[in-house]
């Protein structure tokens, strides 16, 4: 009976998975690590008692502390362009959609908390490696949102007296203050608040 119970509580090590669900599960390991770790810290035997597997089999999919590192922010970085191309692809009016992505973004920092950590960790190092690879992120999620806004401007829902690009960059870089009042615990209403305040700013109410 013991001998029993002890197959059935013990770890499923080894289990066997195809290859593109072992590396996915091994990826989702990697990116809970780096969130509670930090992205120089997660280390490829941390990810292996994480999944449940030998060390090797991580080395198997992430042969280098490198290839770890790259595909964990490719990870973070699919999540969060995928986040904003899908919200800017409705067919909606634009100070909708704009909301739609504030929205998005915050409730994605409560159900995906790894993404959000491991995100704001690769904002603050200024590293060769990793650096211009967040740079390349924040464009191309920039690049997505001014075209909403120069949307915007032609329909006359956006005023025109700001720079698209430059109101871009506001609704981009105030994701951080989204993400940190989050983390922090305000209130559900302040946070809505701030979104409110910062839409009516980029959308030139009383400008």
């Amino acid at each position: 009976m013991a001998d029993e119970l002890r197959k059935v509580e013990a770890p499923a090590r080894g289990r066997r998975l195809s290859s593109e669900a072992r590396r996915a599960q091994l990826l989702e390991c990697a990116l809970a690590v780096f969130a509670r770790r930090g992205i120089g810290e997660g280390r490829h035997a941390e990810i292996a008692e994480e999944g449940a597997v030998a060390v090797p089999t991580v080395f198997v999919y992430f042969p280098t502390r490198e290839a770890l590192v790259d595909s964990v922010l490719d990870e973070v970085a699919r999540f969060i362009l995928d986040m904003a191309q899908g919200v800017h692809a409705a067919d909606k009016p634009v100070p909708e959609v704009l909301r739609d992505h504030m929205v998005a973004f915050t409730d994605s920092v409560e159900t995906s908390p790894d993404h959000a950590r491991v995100w704001l960790d690769w904002s603050t190092a200024i590293r060769d490696r990793v650096w211009p690879r967040y740079l390349e992120l924040t464009e191309a999620i920039i690049a997505v949102v001014r075209r909403t806004l120069e949307r915007g401007q032609r329909e006359g829902t956006i005023s025109q007296k700001w720079d698209a690009d430059d109101q871009a960059r506001l609704l981009v870089g105030s994701a951080h203050m989204l993400a940190q009042m989050k983390f922090a615990g305000r209130p559900r209403e302040k946070v809505e608040l701030f979104e409110r305040t910062l839409l009516g700013a980029v959308l030139g109410h009383g400008a």
